[in-house]
């Protein structure tokens, strides 16, 4: 009976031990499966949002700067006659200070200092007791020789018969207020000039 029990309890110890064996191997091969590892390669490329806005920003400043740049032909009688690099919306004045202001002997009445610029403009100062001749800022084309009525200035519209320094005025400040003329038509639109003027006129100027 007693080597019964012995036997019995041999048996029990042996399972014991071979549970205990079975739950190690197990547990071993759970925890010996290797780690899934993403390679540099395999991760996701994240762009960076604020980089691409920042660039797509300095790119349209950059637009617009460079867009917003002229060139102005300053003559006459000023300090530093040449081509001078400026902005839209400046006026007549700014050019002729940076092209060092008018000389002694200058007529500052041939001009309209107050007049907005335009790109390829040419500005003439002439001097006291000077004929003016109009200048064209226009080139190579057929209508050279015409008066370009959308960037003439003071003295260049006064150049067209019956126009006196009001009714140049009186063109400009329209232009200025409602933007180029389109057609000659459109002229009408402004005090002190009828169907007549026109008529002279239509052999003489240009709109663009």
């Amino acid at each position: 009976m007693i080597q019964l029990k012995k036997h019995i309890n041999w048996v029990l110890g042996a399972v014991f031990l071979l549970f205990i064996f079975l739950g190690l191997f197990i547990y071993k091969n759970i925890n010996s499966q290797p780690d899934t590892v993403i390679s540099p390669e395999q991760m996701p490329v994240i762009k960076n949002e604020t980089e691409t806005i920042d660039s797509k920003t300095e790119k349209n400043e950059e637009e617009s700067v460079s867009s917003s740049q002229i060139m102005i032909d300053v003559q006459g009688s000023v300090h530093r006659p040449g081509v001078y690099e400026m902005n839209n919306g400046d006026r007549v004045i700014d050019v002729i200070r940076k092209a060092g202001g008018f000389l002694e002997e200058a007529e500052t009445r041939s001009v309209n200092q107050a007049e907005k610029i335009v790109d390829e403009m040419i500005i003439y100062v002439a001097g006291k007791g000077e004929e003016v001749h109009p200048l064209s800022s226009d080139k190579g084309n057929d209508k050279g020789d015409l008066l370009n009525i959308n960037s003439a200035d003071l003295s260049e519209l006064q150049t067209l018969s019956g126009v006196g320094p009001s009714k140049a005025q009186s063109i400009i400040s329209y232009r200025e207020e409602f933007g180029p003329f389109k057609t000659i038509d459109q002229l009408l639109k402004v005090r002190g000039i009828g169907e007549k003027t026109i008529e002279e006129w239509k052999d003489k100027i240009k709109f663009q």
